[in-house]
């Protein structure tokens, strides 16, 4: 079998890795060959989930697939992403065009394919198009999950450990770096991932070089998210408690992407998403609460923003 001129053998390659066989759509990220490192390594560097290999490659600058393809050996370039869903068993859609614009076109033949899907963050730039693709993941019974990889912290899991030392929490400070949707999305993540689900309404208050947010729960601490553009590239959160605060700065983040991929890769295995598509949601619509926010200078429900859609 050949794509696009390259030969393919995918009756050896099972044989040789046993292995979950990945599709990488875009190359117009860092996460892109952050992905394909772990999976497939290179020469002087193993791979680090010898389970899953990324054995096709799509993206729409042809002189950065090839070299990206050359460097982690990954066999199959193809000129239609969709012409790949034949010959994998899962799909990593990552393009960055627009910010995740081309997230849901993309996506949407694999999963009708039903094939196991992850969506890099931010899933979508609309609400209503990420609750679409959910229910048409489970139309299909495609597996789908989408998230920023902070989720998936190494630093959470001490964390979770001494977090209930400090009682009952009482406010919970998220920073992080760049503006507030596309990259908002880190600090609402690692945010949600600790606290959980349950936010009631946002009020964001954008400057020029950063953003404040106020995340209200009607049962639950009072929250602050910061966007900063001025400051040291740098994801934190602190928590305050009845008996005590503590903090975390998330800084490993080739630990974050790893953890990110053994969830995606045990998601092809078992054929069932690691987090629920409210999980997703919930940051989506905490994110686009805080761009409605901004606009009009109030408060925004979420129940409004998943009203919309």
């Amino acid at each position: 079998m050949t794509k696009d001129g390259i030969a393919l053998n995918m009756g050896s390659m099972e044989g040789e890795y046993g292995l979950v066989r990945f599709g990488l759509v875009g190359v117009n990220t860092s996460h892109a060959e952050a992905f394909a490192k772990i999976f497939n390594g290179t020469d002087d560097q193993p791979a680090q989930l010898e389970d899953g290999k990324i054995i096709a490659l799509w993206g729409d600058d042809r002189e950065k697939t090839d070299r990206l393809a050359a460097t982690y050996g990954i066999p199959s370039v193809v000129s239609d992403p969709a012409g790949m869903t034949e010959d994998i068993d899962a799909v990593l859609v990552v393009d960055d065009t627009g910010g995740g614009a081309t997230h849901a076109e993309l996506a949407t033949p694999f999963i009708k394919a039903g094939l196991p899907t992850f969506i890099d963050k931010p899933m979508t730039l609309e609400y209503a198009d990420a609750v679409d693709l959910f229910a048409l993941a489970q139309k299909h019974d495609a597996p789908l999950m989408s998230c920023s990889a902070l989720r998936f912290a190494e630093e959470f899991k001490e964390l979770r450990e001494t977090l209930p030392a400090i009682g009952e929490l009482s406010s919970v400070v998220s920073v992080g770096p760049g503006d507030w949707y596309y990259y908002g999305v880190h600090a609402v993540e690692q945010l949600v991932a600790i606290v959980g689900p349950g936010a009631s309404w946002v009020q964001r208050f954008a400057f020029p070089q950063r953003d404040v947010a106020v995340i209200g729960y009607e049962a639950g601490p009072a929250v602050v998210v910061e966007t900063l553009r001025d400051a040291k590239y740098l994801f934190h959160m602190t928590f305050y408690g009845a008996e005590g605060w503590t903090q975390v700065e998330i800084s490993d983040h080739a630990g974050f992407y790893r953890n990110t991929m053994a969830e995606v890769l045990k998601m092809a295995q078992t054929n069932r998403a690691p987090l629920r598509p409210a999980d997703t949601l919930e940051v989506l619509a905490i994110l686009a609460a805080g761009v409605r926010s901004a606009k009009t200078g109030q408060k925004v429900s979420l129940a409004d923003i998943r009203g919309q859609q």
